[in-house]
Order: C-alpha cells, then structure tokens, then sequence
C-alpha cells in the first residue's frame, strides 16, 4: 500500500492484521450520500449508482496511483450530523480532476488492515457471530472494531474526528480484498486535537 510505514504486524488464529500509520492522502472518485433529510441516520445512499457512476468515470481520473485498486469509503457513518455516503476511488496525487470527479483527502492516521480470507471470515464469525455474507465484507469491520478497538486494547475508533478517514474496503484486480480502520492510540492525543 502506498504512503504508508508499517508500525506492526499481529496474528490471531492463523489471520494476520497490519497496524499501519498511512500518510496524507488524496482519493478521486464518485461520491454522494442519502437524500432523505428526515432520517439521515436510516437512510442509505445508492450504493449501486455511485459504483456505476465510478465506473463510467474512472478513466477519466487524473495521476491515480493505484489503477489496479478500486476503493470504497463509508463516509459519516459514525456522524449523528451528517447523512451517510459512499466513495468509490483510487489514491491519486493530484487534487485537481476533471468535472464530476469528487476528491476527498484524508489526513494522516492510523489504519488496521485485515485480508478478507477464510481464516479472516471463520475467526469473524467465532468472535462476533456474523458469518461471511454473499458480496458483503463489512462484518470485518466488526473483526477489527472488537479485537482492537474494545475492552482493555490500545486504540479506538476515530469515527469521523480525523478529516477524511473511514472505514474502507480495497479491491484489487487480481482479487484480493482489504478492509481496513482508522484508530488512534487511547494513550496519544493528536496535536490537531489539542
């Protein structure tokens, strides 16, 4: 992965997960966010229209630096403020595109990262109960959040306090699939939030 420094690297029952520090970072593609202003919170956005929408435009991105990789963000689903959104992406290193090609920048955080493999899914499913759904990854959320972000652990959920960061899934071409959180130490206040 890209403009990232491996911090560590921890296996549970066979599945490894990579605790990263991921530089600022620029992300283009198609976005938008639930339409109905009465319930925000309960309302989903057209998760298949964005996709498409990326598809359509995604030749049209300018300095992508991971064409291979299609990324998707869950945006303010954390924010009881905000409507809940979804980006579909790659990181690019120009914040200048074309009309109609949304840019997010994330700033810099801490991510874990688990592959989605069947050790990933049977020890998802032994700690939290969801089996590995059909075209669903994001139970592995639910991985990460209780192994690393519960209890007596050493970091938690930045939800939407960092400017850009979500949870998120990557898929690459040759198949793989990622998904990863942003953290922050429970023991490390962040200058900006001072």
């Amino acid at each position: 992965m890209l403009n990232e420094k491996l911090i560590d690297t921890v296996v549970i029952d066979g599945v490894e997960f990579t605790v990263v520090e991921k530089a600022k970072t620029l992300y283009a593609g198609s976005f938008d966010v639930a339409h109905d202003p009465a319930d925000i919170r309960n309302t989903e956005p057209d998760t298949d229209a964005i996709y498409r929408q990326y598809e359509k435009d995604k030749h049209k991105i300018i300095g992508s630096i991971t064409p291979d990789c299609r990324i998707c963000f869950s945006v303010d689903y954390t924010s009881d403020e905000r409507p809940c959104g979804i980006f579909f992406g790659q990181e690019t290193n120009s914040p200048n595109q074309p009309e109609g090609i949304h840019v997010i920048e994330a700033e810099p955080s801490i991510l874990i990262r688990v592959k989605a493999t069947d050790a990933a899914w049977a020890l998802t499913t032994n700690l939290t109960g969801y089996a590995h759904p059909q075209e669903q990854i994001s139970p592995l959320f639910f991985l990460i959040w209780q192994l690393f972000c519960s209890g007596e652990s050493k970091y938690e959920r930045t939800g939407d306090i960092v400017k850009g960061n979500h949870e998120a899934i990557y898929w690459y071409s040759n198949g793989d699939i990622y998904v990863t959180v942003p953290v922050k130490r429970k023991d490390v206040i962040p200058e900006q939030w001072n």
